[in-house]
């Protein structure tokens, strides 16, 4: 395009603007940009007096926008002043309101209508950059490049910002997905490439056969505001990265978590007490939450917990609201403007200000057990991960050596140890009895099965677990009816890639949305529908007499993908199938019930951030039967 009809094209959208157009739109302003004939200078005249007497009317007949096109207000006295710096902190502010798009198409086409003419900087030469601005906002791409991925439309300079909804933004990429027929989505926020995955195959493809180029993550500006440290989680791909994975895997590996078995049991035997000890309707779920917490923190800090209300419960449950109220990882106003958060808190949107609120929590999650730790003598410490790190470092120290890992690092470690194994195992334990709930005959099918192979004499233990599949397929549909993480945390390319035709740019966030996966119509029957049996064999197949089903793949994603696939996974899932299996061998989960007497339906309510679970609801687990209680009583604890 000549340097001459490209200055007209960038100042008629800067008239359009500055004129007070009430309405335009994307396709308006592509419109504008295709047009081959200039018009005349009267007749730009003759637009503008009339967009400032009919605003929301453009008078070309050619021109005239339709119904779907986006619009946005445009506000004349603020550009006009934008370069007053005592407006700075107002226009930030403006920016991520209602009326920030207008304000930033216009300043941006003022300008650059000003540099392209040669009206900026004393200059008749028309400058080069305007050219390589202008397409990222309203020009198609053209060039060799096989095209993105399809998505849906953005807006001029923030891109997809307001379109993707902050909380729940899985259920919109699902959407889309089905929309566009494409299991693989591109958008564009405030110039950033976003790619979002909705099958496993494609997750499969890029980031584990790709592993290498999807293994760095963004940074995560809103995580480190609300205090998540050196985090494995969260690290960017680098040395740290890889130290801190080679020392989490040895312990958490799948043949290492055997050695935690026994207090997996132990833990579980206390659980089923603490239902007895507070009665029918009474604090289940901290029940539930010590177990996952006293398992982790043995783990990895050898740290016992005598009661369901020792301090470091609450200390998990506090972190753990933090972790599934906190918004998407890296789809925050602050992860694209890391300056905000050095901003006054009025200036502050929701998340910002939770992460603030909240920092306490995650702090106190990688601190108080560690100082717990570290106020021991090494002689006095159990045995852990955290004191194998501790007294390498120690070590280290003693021989006049550089240590490997900082205090820092291992609080880290400590918070990773957290997210891969308390919080995954207590949100999967909160589906599990919210489904016993609202289906009652799939306990009675279990209990059946347990009486037959368990008895009723004693807890089930993990030697019985090749002869309880049913119990594997109930832990399954949890995993899957409601992925603890269901858009994950995204990944960052390296370079850029090929995908099925499509172009991913270097630099592009690339989210894995685990919720798509695991509700896949396409894969699952009835996917919203809590049901076990669609992962037992057909009819006539082998298994162990719960034939008859669909046949269905146990679930992919929930635990990531790749070099970045939860460390923590097989320790969540042995945990919870431990609880499964003895919680239904000597309880019954009901309905809750009111003064009445009358049964309380609960509402199926799930938290949206990073980590998804029920919301509070009520229901009574109470004792089989006398004899149940008794073995209870008698488990060893």
């Amino acid at each position: 395009m000549p340097r001459g009809r490209q200055a007209y094209y960038i100042a008629s959208i800067a008239c359009c603007c500055a004129t007070g157009t009430r309405w335009i739109s994307i396709s308006y302003l592509r419109h504008l940009i295709a047009n081959a004939t200039v018009p005349s200078a009267k007749h730009h005249r003759l637009t503008a007096r009339h967009h400032r007497a009919r605003p929301s009317i453009c008078t070309s007949r050619r021109l005239r926008p339709s119904r779907s096109f986006r619009h946005f207000d445009t506000h004349t006295t603020l550009i006009n002043a934008i370069g007053s710096p005592s407006l700075a902190m107002a226009l930030a502010r403006l920016l991520l309101g209602p009326a920030g798009l207008a304000v930033l198409l216009a300043a941006a086409a003022l300008f650059l209508a000003s540099r392209a003419a040669g009206l900026g900087g004393g200059s008749s030469r028309p400058r080069r950059f305007p050219r390589l601005l202008l397409p990222r906002l309203v020009l198609p791409r053209r060039g060799g490049r096989p095209p993105l991925p399809p998505g849906p439309p953005g807006e001029p300079v923030l891109g997809h910002l307001r379109v993707v909804p902050a909380y729940g933004p899985e259920y919109a990429y699902m959407r889309w997905s089905r929309e566009y027929g494409s299991d693989v989505l591109f958008l564009r926020v405030l110039g950033q490439p976003v790619v979002v995955l909705n099958s496993v195959r494609a997750a499969v493809d890029l980031l584990d056969k790709r592993g290498a180029n999807y293994s760095d993550r963004p940074r995560f500006v809103l995580f480190e505001v609300m205090g998540w440290g050196k985090t494995l989680t969260f690290l960017r791909h680098g040395p740290d990265f890889r130290t801190h994975r080679r020392i989490l895997q040895r312990s958490f590996q799948k043949g290492s978590i055997v050695q935690y078995q026994a207090l997996q049991c132990r833990e579980t035997a206390v659980m089923l007490r603490g239902f007895l000890d507070r009665g029918p309707g009474g604090g289940w779920d901290k029940a539930l939450r010590r177990f996952a917490t006293a398992v982790v923190l043995g783990i990895g800090f050898g740290i016992a917990i005598d009661s369901d209300d020792d301090p470091l419960v609450q200390v998990a449950a506090d972190a753990s609201y933090a972790l599934g109220h906190g918004g998407a990882p890296a789809g925050t106003p602050v992860d694209f403007f890391p300056f905000l958060r050095w901003l006054p808190r009025w200036f502050h949107d929701r998340s910002l200000r939770f992460a603030r609120d909240w920092r306490w929590a995650i702090r106190g999650l990688h601190d108080r057990p560690f100082e717990a730790v570290l106020a021991l003598a090494a002689r006095d410490r159990r045995r852990s991960l955290i004191k194998e790190m501790l007294d390498q470092r120690e070590a280290q120290l003693a021989r006049g050596e550089t240590p490997e890992l900082t205090h820092d690092d291992i609080k880290g470690a400590a918070g990773a140890v957290f997210a891969a194994g308390q919080d995954t195992t207590w949100a999967t334990l909160l589906v599990f009895v919210l489904n016993m709930v609202l289906h009652p005959e799939v306990q009675d099918k279990a209990r059946r099965l347990l009486d037959e192979v368990v008895g009723r004499d004693r807890l089930p233990a993990f030697s019985d677990r090749p002869r309880l599949t049913y119990i594997d397929y109930i832990v399954q549909e949890a995993l899957r009816w409601c992925p603890v993480s269901p858009i994950g945390v995204p990944h960052r390319s390296l370079a850029d890639d090929v995908y099925n035709g499509y172009w991913i740019p270097a630099g592009s966030f690339v989210y894995a949305n685990a919720r798509a996966m695991t509700h896949d119509p396409d894969t699952y029957a009835d996917p919203d529908a809590f049901n076990p049996d669609r992962f037992a064999p057909p009819a006539g197949g082998e298994g162990d007499g719960s034939g008859g089903g669909l046949g269905e793949p146990f679930p992919s994603g929930q635990f990531g993908f790749g070099r970045r696939v939860c460390i923590g996974k097989h320790l969540a899932e042995a945990s919870v199938w431990i609880v499964v299996a003895s919680v239904l061998s000597t309880m019954r989960i009901e309905k809750a019930r009111d003064e009445h007497g009358n049964e309380i339906e609960p509402e199926v309510e799930l938290t949206q951030g990073l980590t998804s679970h029920p919301k509070p609801f009520p229901c009574r687990i109470v004792p089989r039967d006398e004899r149940a209680a008794e073995l209870v009583r008698r488990a060893e604890t």
